[in-house]
């Protein structure tokens, strides 16, 4: 069939025939879609004339299909039903395009990816608005439950067995120092070297994440830690750590530019290579938004095109 006909043809039209067909009158058709009869009978006449076959046989008292009707209107029928199904996804479409997704972290997870999902959530879905929220695993876990949080990007372990984890990525966790720390010129650390040394570490109430990883990791060699530092926030640690207060362990990605520029160093520990995994976190208990799997989904992307 020649396209340009069927730019001439109108949703109202298939709506009146199948209408005047499942009910064998004009006039029921009529009253059913709130249609005066001459209106009905003027759009099947035109589809008719589109077409260019008889589609209804038409009888004093009654209207039936002819047999090209029959063969015709079953893919009406479809035809509205895809119709209706589009509709139907471009709304839910819609309704993610301007939803929110709060997002956690943790200071440690900032650094990696963080920039290129939200750009790339921003491309694929500039009206979905992205909130970040950095806190502690303790404050993450807590939101999660009580859905103040939509997903958390958190390190392991974290003992909570309700959650469903998606793993993200692992990488490197180090002990690092200042470059004018003392220990900077020794080329291979023992747990003698830094057992007296301060050791920084996030404040949390909870063995979950990092914190867990680097207070066992004492624990498996005997060390005791007897000075502490506990900060907030990375920035806090950071600062601490360039001004000699003490040493971390830290994610490669935390420090990466401080190790690019010279003003922190990596120092092995014989025997010693911890990773720590990074995971996405959601509570199964509650169904995520539309707008969630949008973001899990950019949230993945990005990830795998870093894993080639």
């Amino acid at each position: 069939m020649d396209r340009s006909k069927l730019s001439h043809l109108e949703t109202s039209a298939l709506i009146a025939f199948i209408e005047v067909a499942e009910r064998g009158s004009f006039t029921d058709a009529a009253a059913a879609l709130n249609l005066s009869q001459p209106t009905v009978s003027q759009q099947v006449k035109r589809l008719e004339k589109i077409v260019g076959i008889q589609l209804l046989h038409r009888r004093s008292n009654k209207v039936y299909l002819s047999q090209a009707g029959e063969a015709f209107i079953s893919h009406c029928q479809t035809a509205l039903q895809n119709i209706e199904a589009g509709i139907s996804s471009a709304i839910q479409t819609s309704q993610a395009l301007v939803g929110k997704v709060t997002l956690g972290l943790t200071c440690f997870n900032t650094q990696r990816y963080l920039s290129e999902i939200l750009k790339l959530s921003y491309q694929q879905n500039p009206n979905l608005r992205v909130e970040i929220i950095e806190c502690p695993t303790d404050d993450l876990v807590r939101g999660l439950q009580n859905q103040t949080i939509d997903l958390a990007i958190f390190s392991l372990p974290v003992p909570v067995k309700i959650f469903k984890f998606k793993e993200l990525y692992e990488e490197p966790l180090l002990l690092v120092v200042a470059s004018t720390h003392p220990l900077a010129s020794i080329k291979e650390l023992t747990w003698q070297d830094i057992s007296h040394q301060t050791l920084i570490l996030p404040r949390q109430e909870t063995d979950f994440g990092i914190r867990n990883v680097i207070e066992e990791l004492y624990r498996t060699h005997r060390i005791k830690i007897n000075n502490l530092v506990e900060v907030s926030g990375c920035q806090s640690l950071h600062q601490f750590l360039l001004s000699n207060c003490g040493v971390a362990f830290l994610p490669l990605s935390q420090v990466q530019k401080d190790l690019d520029n010279g003003s922190m160093l990596v120092k092995p520990l014989s025997g010693i290579a911890l990773t720590h995994k990074v995971v996405l976190a959601t509570d199964p208990r509650y169904t995520l938004s539309s707008a969630a799997e949008n973001l899990v989904d950019t949230i993945q992307v990005v990830i795998q095109a870093h894993s080639y």
